[in-house]
């Protein structure tokens, strides 16, 4: 395709005839339409805005990559009543994706989320828990974008989790070695007292470059825990915000990643701390072999009205070669002085020399100690999940990139 060719699939009329053609209700093709033309007005994002200082996307428009959707395997037992499946199937069955979807990610935010907004596929996925179910384990939404060759996926993900609901998801990302544009988009509704956990699996391929926003609303007494593990991909950027509106509500984000070679990780947060009595929890980490960079920009914000309010944000990153590089950016917005606590820590350096020593002394050798020292610092964001198949897997998985990587 032509570059005029690819752009032109990203108009109005053209996402609304294929709106149409897919079988959206009509509200939905409206929305989309909205969409297109939110993507007609905005702009890439520039290194100028802040969330965006340390990554350059000049020449990667969504408008240059044609639209591809990826395959979408769901595991995991569901309960009677709740649903989990296809986005699109829920826009015409589930009365509640019409009043939530979209309202927390706006197409007008950004222009990735604008075209995520008009162009979600197949790879559109609902999860729905009704008010007091609870997922006796885990559901497992697997995001396959390997037939997918120098084209743009727009995963989206919509979890509506009613009062007193309960349950873990890991949406796990693939991709091939070609390169791939992914542009993801996530709404977490935490209805009071419910309990949500996510678990974001990042296995992209060499070449993929992905864009991906989680953003929860939280209610009365809810907890919405997120964890994020970042080791494929030649640059991911992930967003990551929970909103506490309602008292008591509690939210963690734990994210760790794993850079070799070139590879370039972005993670921003926010804790938007609205009602009293909040608490939230932020944890990044990073080993960076090679030549990778890890980036982070974190803001914790606590509101006129969040008295009471409990915020830790902490950014840790080890630097195994020297050749990495790390910048933290984290921020503190507090407009009340009645608070139980509120801090932020953020350190950068090699990896302590005489954990090293200690190591060695036992038999290993320096690779084979900065493998064990570096699985025992990201045990973290899996240990919150209860999921212990995923820790003993990520250990693995940490080792095996380590005994290749450019120390």
């Amino acid at each position: 395709m032509t570059q005029a060719t690819l752009a032109e699939q990203y108009t109005e009329a053209a996402v609304s005839a294929a709106s149409v053609h897919r079988g959206d209700p009509d509200w939905l093709v409206e929305r989309r339409a909205e969409a297109a033309r939110a993507f007609a007005a905005l702009p890439m994002p520039t290194q100028a805005l802040r969330p965006w200082r340390y990554t350059d996307v000049a020449g990667l428009d969504p408008a240059g990559f044609a639209a591809a959707a990826a395959s979408v395997r769901i595991d995991g037992a569901v309960p009677a009543g709740a649903f989990v499946g296809s986005l699109a199937d829920g826009a015409a069955k589930v009365p509640v994706v019409r009043e939530r979807l979209g309202s927390l990610l706006t197409a007008t935010e950004s222009r990735f989320l604008a075209a995520n907004a008009a162009k979600w596929g197949a790879d559109g996925v609902l999860v729905h828990i009704p008010r007091g179910v609870a997922f006796a384990g885990p559901i497992t939404i697997t995001v396959d974008a390997s037939a997918v060759v120098n084209e743009a996926v727009y995963p989206r993900l919509l979890i509506v989790a009613e009062e007193r609901s309960e349950a873990t998801i890991v949406v796990r990302t693939t991709s091939g070695d070609a390169p791939v544009m992914a542009a993801g988009a996530i709404e977490v509704f935490a209805g009071q007292a419910s309990q949500v956990r996510l678990l974001l699996d990042d296995r992209w391929g060499a070449q993929t470059r992905d864009f991906t926003w989680v953003r929860g609303r939280l209610e009365r007494d809810s907890n919405f825990q997120v964890g994020s593990i970042a080791m494929g991909g030649l640059l991911v950027k992930q967003t990551v915000e929970a909103l506490l509106e309602g008292e008591g509500s509690t939210s963690g984000i734990r994210a760790v990643a794993l850079g070799d070679a070139n590879q370039h990780f972005d993670f921003v947060t926010l804790q938007d701390h609205i009602g009293p009595r909040t608490t939230s929890f932020v944890e990044v980490k990073s080993a960076l072999a090679g030549a990778s960079r890890q980036a982070y920009y974190g803001i914790t914000r606590i509101g006129l009205d969040a008295v009471g309010a409990d915020a830790d944000q902490t950014n840790r990153n080890l630097l195994l070669s020297n050749e990495a590089k790390a910048d933290s950016d984290p921020v503190l917005e507090i407009l009340t002085a009645n608070i139980a606590r509120c801090g932020h820590h953020a350190a950068v350096g090699p990896v302590d020399a005489e954990a090293l020593f200690y190591m060695q002394s036992r038999g290993l050798d320096m690779r084979g100690a900065l493998q064990l020292l570096v699985s025992g610092f990201f045990y973290s964001v899996v240990g919150e999940f209860g999921l212990p198949e995923i820790a003993d897997e990520l250990s693995g998985r940490v080792q095996a990139k380590l005994a290749t990587a450019t120390l």
